[in-house]
């Protein structure tokens, strides 16, 4: 339970409490007219004032129920306060509506209501706690209720306020549904999914007993679901906790002005087969909306509603966040940790500080999600955007503003996702290979697609089918710092200072990538293609309007292209450029190598199809080529 920092289950095996009243006289057996197998506490001399230590009269009345093979223990309305852990059995219902059980441990760790058989041994199954309230006389200590080796556990309709933990704690459990249950004020999160797998776990104070933990066995939670549950004003919504869980579900859970993270999987640790959808988490200024820092393979975040985080939106981390982009203080074996069969699609994701949906170390897919108004507020931020990392949350780095973020990933696609209002980049990939940002619409932002060789260089990115609308004083639409093997295909760029940028990378080729530069303001935009530094670099079918220049290379070398204009600058520094593009004479200035034709936009009869350069300089040796005749002009 420490932090550090479905069907329900067989219910029909433990009869269901319809609810009842004070009877003036009940034996132990629940009194005249009572339903066989219900044990009602006051029988055991609980009074309900809040005053009285009602524990030992509690556990009476579980114990009896456990002694009897199981039953229903009814709490009729009241505060029942108790100074130690409550311990359950099997084939059990509890129902306590319209009851508060008023915790006052010894331990501000200990927890309120446990399983006999959270020291190991024969599991506890087949339990359904109903309708309670669980509180603490001292809001810095207590956790609520806790299933530490059991099975077949259904907590429902209960509702947490004034603990310092969790309102549900899952250790070490299976077949485990947590559904419509509240919880309010609580300072960590409302609902744990913990596992047994290292020291500081579930604490207990046994009746007649110290404190103690949870047996810590290896056990790991399987097929937990926790849905349909509110958490409003807690510090956290769910938390993921230790390795070793699978098979878990967080699905329509409203988690309303957490403070720190809506939904979080610590650095650290490995989980798999874990689907997180369907929720709405909207936090505050010092909040995270959804942060899996930890290993995960098949995971799902899709449908999910995340809003007003100061922090970033949906992150992936295997390792967790890190200064400069490097992983945290978690195990050195997750430094090369890669979640495999990430899925984050079809989410909502409005009125974030930092990055929308960022993943790092991942590999999957992005698709049809829609993010907007990303930067706080769509506040604009100074400087060049590089992706970098260099916000901070509460002493946490968080992307600068971004669309979406993809970093050091292996195999991820981003697609099919609308980005609006993005007051950084919209799409960034940051090291990493096989990345496709693919067939996205984008509009409003100060970099369209950034894909930047730091702190590893990146390879094999390919940029295809993108819409790209900046806004006024958008500085590029798509720019490539570093790598090899890249691929641009068919993007559509407009209202930007800079069409394309290709700065330093080597093999790429681009294709129908057409930009229009310029803004409200009708100035044109500086340069519709840079190409500084690339090596290996091919071209064709480009088109670039409203820039004060269309083409720009400096630095280059290898580099064979197409273009539809004639304007086009080649730098003195540049060697092996063989361009093709219209015009009507040839250049008078930039350095062109052997091969560089120019075709006649101007033809007449007699006059030259074109010109070659044939000696290479700045601006070369050029001659005519071909001759027009009468008849073919």
């Amino acid at each position: 339970m420490r932090d550090d920092e479905g069907d329900d289950a067989d219910e029909s095996t433990a009869a269901t409490s319809e609810g009842s009243g004070r009877a003036p006289e009940r034996d132990r057996d629940g009194g005249p007219g009572a339903r066989p197998g219900t044990v009602h506490v006051d029988a055991f001399g609980a009074v309900g004032d809040g005053d009285v230590d009602d524990g030992p009269a509690l556990q009476a009345a579980l114990d009896a129920a456990a002694d009897r093979g199981g039953g229903t223990v009814t709490l009729p309305p009241g505060t029942y306060r108790h100074e130690r852990s409550l311990l359950y059995g099997s084939n059990l219902v509890v129902d306590g509506h319209g009851a508060t059980l008023l915790f006052d441990p010894p331990d501000p760790d200990a927890t309120a209501l446990v399983p006999r058989s959270y020291g190991g041994g024969e599991r506890v199954r087949q339990v359904v706690v109903d309708g309670l309230t669980l509180g603490s006389v001292d809001p810095a200590k207590g956790n609520g209720i806790g299933v530490a080796h059991a099975e077949d556990v259904t907590v429902r309709g209960c509702r947490g306020e004034n603990l310092r933990w969790h309102l549900v704690d899952v250790a070490g459990g299976k077949d485990v549904l947590v559904r419509n249950c509240y919880a309010v004020g609580l300072r960590s999160a409302a609902y744990q999914a913990d596992n047994l797998t290292e020291r500081g776990g579930l604490v207990v104070a046994p009746p007649g007993g110290g404190v103690e933990n949870a047996a810590v066995d290896g056990s790991a939670n399987e097929n937990v679901a926790i849905v349909n549950n509110v958490a409003e004003d807690c510090a956290r919504g769910v938390h993921l906790h230790r390795s070793g869980g699978h098979d878990l579900s967080v699905d329509g859970n409203k988690i309303r002005r957490c403070t720190d993270v809506g939904i979080l999987g610590d650095d650290g640790t490995d989980w798999h087969d874990v689907r997180i959808t369907g929720n709405i988490v909207e936090g505050t200024e010092t909040s995270t909306g959804i942060r899996l820092d930890g290993r995960y393979r098949n995971i799902s975040v899709e449908n999910n509603t995340v809003r007003n985080h100061g922090g970033d939106g949906i992150t992936v981390h295997p390792g967790g966040h890190g200064a400069a982009g490097d992983v945290s203080d978690g195990p050195d074996e997750f430094e090369e940790a890669v979640a495999e069969g990430v899925s984050v699609s079809d989410n909502t994701i409005e009125c974030v500080g930092g990055a929308g949906i960022a993943l790092r170390r991942a590999s999957g897919e992005v698709a049809d999600n829609y993010v907007y108004d990303v930067g706080i507020g769509g506040s604009r931020r100074d400087g060049s955007t590089e992706g970098r990392e260099d916000g901070s949350l509460r002493g946490r780095p968080i992307h600068e503003p971004s669309g979406v973020v993809v970093e050091r990933g292996d195999g991820v696609t981003v697609t099919d996702n609308v980005c609006r209002a993005v007051a950084g980049v919209g799409f960034v990939v940051r090291g990493g290979r096989n990345v496709a940002v693919t067939a996205n619409e984008l509009f409003d932002f100060e970099v369209g697609v950034l894909a930047v060789s730091d702190p590893t260089p990146t390879a094999r990115v390919r940029v295809a089918a993108n819409t790209l609308e900046g806004r006024e004083g958008s500085q590029c639409g798509i720019r490539l710092r570093g790598g090899f093997d890249h691929r641009l295909d068919g993007n559509d760029c407009r209202r930007v200072d800079r069409g394309v940028e290709l700065l330093g990378v080597r093999r790429v080729f681009f294709r129908d990538t057409d930009v229009v530069g310029g803004g409200d303001d009708g100035d044109d935009g500086e340069v519709g293609y840079l190409l500084d530094g690339c090596e290996e670099l091919r071209f064709r079918d480009n088109d670039a309007d409203g820039f004060a220049r269309s083409t720009v290379l400096t630095g280059s070398t290898d580099i064979e292209g197409q273009l539809p204009h004639a304007d086009v600058r080649v730098g003195s520094d540049c060697a092996d450029v063989t361009l093709t593009f219209p015009g009507r004479a040839p250049p008078t200035e930039g350095r062109f190598d052997v091969g560089c034709r120019v075709r006649n936009v101007e033809p007449s009869p007699g006059s030259a199809m074109g010109w070659v350069c044939v000696d290479g300089g700045d601006p070369g040796t050029w001659h005519p080529f071909g001759r027009i005749d009468h008849d073919s002009v």
